[in-house]
């Protein structure tokens, strides 16, 4: 069976001079969105302005570059770092919620993947390969892995995982602000000596490192999380990580995200537009119904349960809930769970209901 071509976005490296330009247009953004008050302005705006540039041909190819693994590791360094000094005793004693909670995710998982297949199937008439990858959230890497050696359509598969996260990271922050939920300002605490943020970025780094050869998810913004929260769960450090530092790493982060429009075939969005914003629509409002619910039953404030049970990434939902002063440790730790659970269950279902289906 032949496959669909590959999409052109993910895949070239750029030079160093695309990147610093791709860094530059992405700051510009994040400064834009922050000058005007737009919750987590410092992602998302990096991410819509290079996803804006990035609609021109001429400018993409000439201006925005991929970032380099380098880059990735210093954005998720910090930004872990950052998250890790939000641990406070409340983050403590949330972690009794954990485990009813990502019970409760796992369901809506289940859900999310079984109603946006069904109507991408149903109704836009895409193959059953394509719509369950396309549904499957919050594991683009993973996914786009199986595209390439599957008889999934692979544009269709990227564009709805990409526009997925867009989707999540400009809007979801302006949603969460219209609920009534009380947004903490990420500066409203002082920051953390030189020494204390260095020591935490070096020792941070090391863990990440060993996370990442282990193939952990995220493992090196997970490593640094780790670390720093130790450091302020024992009173050894007891600030945040400076201004500079945590606004960057929200920026870099953002371009990241940004970036992936790079090669991105536009003209997908006139014949496919529909389709995907069905199958985004019907996830959102799952995770939403679902996290309202479980908000409700575990007590927990429905901004954080909404973002772990959002179908977006790891390292972007975690950075958002951290930019919105809600518990990242929350929300990491769904998304973790997430990654397993898909991780264990793509491949069953791969192996048996697309499998078995193809020979009917």
């Amino acid at each position: 069976m032949s496959t669909q071509p590959r999409s052109k976005a993910f895949y070239a490296e750029a030079p160093v001079s695309k990147q610093a330009a791709t860094i530059a247009i992405g700051a510009a953004g994040g400064l834009l969105f922050l000058s005007i008050g737009i919750p987590a302005g410092a992602m998302s705006g990096a991410m819509a302005m290079l996803a804006l540039v990035g609609a021109s041909p001429v400018l993409a190819n000439r201006v925005i570059g991929q970032m380099s693994p380098p880059t990735r590791y210093a954005a998720m360094l910090v930004s872990g770092v950052s998250i890790g000094a939000s641990v406070t005793l409340d983050t403590l004693r949330n972690i009794l919620a954990y485990p009813a909670s990502v019970i409760g995710m796992m369901f809506c998982v289940i859900t999310m993947v079984a109603l946006s297949s069904f109507i991408s199937i149903r109704f836009s008439r895409w193959d059953r390969e394509t719509a369950v990858l396309a549904a499957v959230p919050g594991a683009m890497a993973y996914i786009l892995s199986i595209v390439m050696t599957s008889g999934a359509n692979a544009p269709r598969v990227v564009a709805v995982q990409m526009f997925r996260v867009f989707f999540l990271v400009a809007l979801v922050p302006l949603f969460i602000a219209e609920t009534g939920v009380t947004l903490t300002s990420i500066t409203a605490r002082p920051a953390d000596t030189p020494l204390i943020f260095i020591s935490e970025c070096a020792i941070g780094g090391l863990v990440g490192y060993l996370f990442t050869r282990l193939k952990l998810a995220g493992g090196m913004m997970l490593g640094a999380m780790f670390v720093s929260g130790a450091f302020h769960a024992t009173g050894y450090a007891t600030g945040r990580a400076p201004t500079f530092f945590l606004i960057s790493g929200q920026v870099l982060i953002g371009c990241w995200s940004g970036s992936r429009f790079v090669g991105f075939d536009w003209s997908s969005l006139l014949r496919d537009g529909p389709s995907m914003l069905a199958s985004i629509a019907v996830s959102v409002i799952v995770s939403a119904g679902f996290a309202a619910t479980m908000a409700t039953l575990l007590h927990q404030p429905f901004g954080a349960t909404f973002l772990a049970y959002s179908p977006g990434g790891f390292e972007a939902m975690t950075v958002l809930a951290m930019a919105l002063g809600l518990d990242p440790f929350y929300v990491a730790a769904h998304h973790l769970a997430r990654f397993f659970l898909l991780n264990i269950g793509v491949p069953i279902l791969w192996s048996t209901w697309i499998a078995r289906k193809r020979k009917i």
